[in-house]
């Protein structure tokens, strides 16, 4: 890469600081499949696992996804204390020592695959999962669990004697079981706990504390749909503006793909862009509406954030029962903007559940580094970690990639457990993708290169016309502007519209967007790069989906909406919540 630095005097009086305030505290969330988890920091409750909450969690037509209490006091009596010191050893005997919080590690690994796998006989009525293997810091689980996955292992385990609290909560009608009925709803508790503790705020939580969507307020909020949503309320109470959307969309999808556009719901959203499944969003709206009481507040319509919210319960709902590839967008959602993954990130636990139930697991991110695979390596050390830690079978393994500068370099974990690159010949140059990748053949190299001078043109004049101190970087199929001292998400938006607008003309395909601390104008798109990263794993737009931040008209994710289904977050923690409600719906599904 090439920087070149371009430096003027500071000419605003009172620049406005845009640095992120997001944290990767330890995952407090939930427990992994197998039982065992790190424990929680002194002064933290220690999170129970799933599996412990006994009256289990059961997908019926209404999905109520309801639990009990019940064994929640039962488990607590239950409980021993977690040591912190209670970690599996290495091969060489020795505990390994987190970095950051100095404990020691413990084994993350999911057990389910057994529950995932295909059941046996004709109908799958035999299907039995295999019990989890109890371990020094998670006791067995209780026996009164309902739920099918957790059913043949609570029957082996002797039932604790309930308690006075259990058998006061253990009554349907109360307080608290009325409270806690869906895992959404649960979820969705710690979610908004959570910001308010990272945000220290000193009132009452919201749906839009996130510390992205706060520092770039309503610039974030940009979705027709969602948008669509919001605007039925003026005239529409909140259960029949859902049910509306349900119906027009289902409408849509019903007809052939090449008359969509003639149906009802794209005459009144013409830029709906293209769904791949009908979306449950009468079911999504009665499981939030549990937290959050929409449909029972008369003067507070439900804002962006909390339909955004409703729309991704329900798209993960849809999704679950056929997914084979999720794919992550990296800075804003697995990690803070400008960091990178570290070993205590609450999303390690998440990706390795979903690789060991059969889903392929990728990140396309705009980050390129050519012929260097140590630098996508170290944005990514925490997680190859705990791949090694974990000791993943081969097969698991070769789960995950990585697909970098938006379509231009594929990744995968060799039996090092590092990454390597993947021959072009074997992913980019097939004939079904070498189409889409002619700017990358010998005699069109020029082309790009024009391409490239061109957009560093425009960036630098606009720049300067800005007023910033900026340094430009160069690589192979990208060039950026980098602010060099504070400035405001507003003048990063006008840079970003203005290189759209800009090069439009350009025959070359790219990616002009706001990457939150800078401006980028990439070769290609991450549309590019979903496309071939399915045709090389053998997988479809409607077994495939994208999970991101940045789906704005100026976001680097927007293209993907025409290639797979989309999940839209707006933060790490934001993530996290709705792959917890992925894998379950998975298991569930695939159990069932």
């Amino acid at each position: 890469s090439t920087v070149r630095s371009a430096r003027r005097p500071e000419t605003l009086p009172s620049a406005v600081a845009v640095a992120a305030d997001a944290s990767n505290a330890d995952d407090s969330f939930e427990r992994p499949a197998t039982g065992s988890s790190r424990s929680a920091p002194p002064g933290r409750p220690v999170a129970f696992d799933p599996k412990e909450l006994s009256g289990g969690w059961r997908w019926g037509d209404g999905h109520p996804m309801s639990f009990s209490l019940a064994a929640v006091a039962a488990a607590t009596a239950a409980r021993a204390p977690v040591p912190r010191a209670a970690a599996r050893s290495r091969r060489d005997g020795a505990p390994k020592i987190s970095a950051r919080t100095r404990q020691p590690r413990e084994n993350k690994r999911a057990t389910l695959a057994a529950a995932a796998a295909p059941p046996e006989g004709p109908e799958g009525a035999t299907a039995t999962p295999a019990p989890e293997r109890p371990t020094a810091s998670a006791p067995p689980p209780p026996a009164a669990a309902n739920n099918v996955i957790d059913s043949a292992a609570a029957a082996q385990q002797p039932s604790p004697a309930p308690t006075e609290a259990a058998t006061q909560d253990a009554d349907p009608n109360s307080p608290k079981a009325i409270q806690t009925k869906s895992r959404a709803a649960q979820y969705m508790r710690e979610l908004i706990n959570r910001q308010v503790k990272n945000n220290k705020l000193s009132r009452a939580g919201s749906l839009a504390d996130s510390t992205v969507l706060r520092r770039k307020g309503r610039l974030k909020e940009q979705d027709p749909f969602i948008e669509f949503i919001v605007s039925l309320f003026k005239t529409h109470e909140t259960e029949e503006a859902l049910a509306k959307a349900e119906r027009w969309l289902a409408d849509a999808l019903a007809m052939p793909p090449n008359k969509r556009r003639f149906a009802n719901i794209y005459f009144q959203v013409p830029k709906l862009g293209y769904f791949f499944h009908p979306l449950p969003l009468r079911q999504a709206l009665a499981e939030y509406d549990e937290f959050s009481a929409l449909t029972k507040r008369k003067y507070v319509k439900p804002n962006f954030a909390e339909v955004r919210h409703v729309v991704n319960i329900a798209q993960v709902h849809a999704s679950a029962k056929e997914v084979k590839l999720v794919t992550f967008d990296a800075d804003g959602t697995l990690y803070a903007d400008g960091k990178h993954f570290e070993e205590d990130n609450q999303m390690i636990d998440k990706i390795i559940q979903l690789m060991e139930v059969g889903v392929h697991v990728a990140i396309v991110t705009a980050a390129g580094y050519p012929g260097d695979s140590k630098k996508f390596e170290g944005r990514l050390r925490g997680l190859l970690d705990s791949f090694k830690e974990s000791e993943l079978s081969p097969e698991t393994r070769k789960r995950f990639s990585v697909m970098g500068g938006e379509c231009n370099y594929l990744l995968e974990v060799n039996e090092k457990f590092e990454l390597e690159f993947v021959d072009p010949a074997l992913w980019r140059d097939q004939p079904s993708t070498k189409n889409l990748y002619w700017y990358a053949q010998g005699e069109a190299k020029t082309k790009v290169e024009a391409f490239l001078d061109r957009a560093e043109q425009f960036l630098k004049d606009e720049a300067e016309h800005l007023q910033l101190d900026y340094e430009v970087m160069r690589k192979e199929f990208a060039v950026g502007i980098l602010p060099q001292s504070s400035t405001v998400y507003e003048n990063l938006e006008e840079i970003s519209i203005g290189a759209m607008i800009e090069l439009s003309d350009a025959e070359v395909p790219y990616c002009a967007f706001n990457g939150g601390n800078d401006v980028f104008v990439d070769v290609g798109n991450k549309n590019i790069g979903l496309q071939t990263l399915m045709n090389y794993l053998g997988f479809e737009g409607h077994q495939t989906l994208h999970v991101g931040d940045r789906f704005t008209s100026t976001g680097n994710d927007s293209r993907v909406r025409d290639a797979c289904s989309i999940l839209w977050v707006a933060s790490p923690d934001e993530t996290t919540f709705f792959m917890r409600l992925l894998y379950r719906d998975i298991v569930n599904a695939r159990v069932l």
